[in-house]
């Protein structure tokens, strides 16, 4: 993780109240994920093994190794509590699966799995795997801006709203494609609360500038001399 305060001029107390604000926003991206995962896995487990779901979301979301490991962690301690509550276990890899994943392991994951995916069934599992992880990335991009706004209310004091994003984005090391957007949602959602309202009642009873006022016609007037 990025040092985020190598270049900001912050009290030791107020350091301390944003290494736990990155703790909070660690852990809600974290269940973020986990909450999407074990939504693949339930879409999908008929037909993959849990496993397999699990590998397929660290790499269609991009995840690093440290965040994979972490959701997967978290997602298998959740359903082993359930398992363990139900008596009903999931479908785990198989030593055949596993061997061949391996004998594989210089092609394309993706491309592996949609060559195991064939067929009209599978292709409507494919199209929901895609449409699970576009999903997801809103829903992260989501928890990044909430995420974001907690750093704008925590630092206002301290920074404009602007660079206490960055700050955000810096401290979690976000990618940059996915900052990016980030960055422009939070920055949309304060505008929504620090812009002026010029389209409601109250601007259309503001009085128009002179400049702007419709001018009175103008008319010629003739003056007469005197004995004429």
């Amino acid at each position: 993780m990025k040092n985020p305060f190598a270049s900001k001029d912050l009290s030791d107390p107020m350091r301390r109240r944003v290494e736990l604000a990155v703790a909070v926003a660690q852990e809600r991206l974290l269940a973020t994920h986990v909450d999407h995962v074990l939504r693949l896995i339930r879409l999908v487990g008929d037909q993959v093994p849990f496993e397999s779901a699990l590998n397929m979301y660290t790499r269609l979301l991009r995840l690093s190794e440290d965040e994979s490991r972490s959701i997967t962690t978290r997602a298998l301690a959740i359903i082993g509590e359930r398992a363990t509550e139900t008596e009903a276990w999931p479908e785990l890899v198989t030593q055949a699966e596993a061997e061949q994943a391996q004998e594989k392991g210089s092609r394309s994951f993706v491309k592996q799995i949609r060559q195991r995916l064939r067929g009209r069934v599978n292709d409507d599992l494919r199209r929901w795997v895609e449409l699970a992880a576009a999903r997801t990335e809103v829903a992260v991009l989501g928890t990044h801006v909430e995420n974001a706004m907690s750093f704008v209310e925590l630092l206002e004091k301290e920074m404009p709203f602007t660079e206490a994003v960055e700050l955000y984005l810096e401290a979690l090391d976000v990618r940059d494609s996915v900052a990016e957007v980030a960055y422009y949602m939070s920055l949309a959602k304060l505008a929504d609360e620090h812009l002026p309202d010029r389209t409601g009642p109250a601007a259309a009873a503001e009085p128009v500038p002179a400049s702007t006022a419709p001018a009175e016609p103008r008319h010629l007037r003739v003056v007469e001399k005197e004995g004429a």
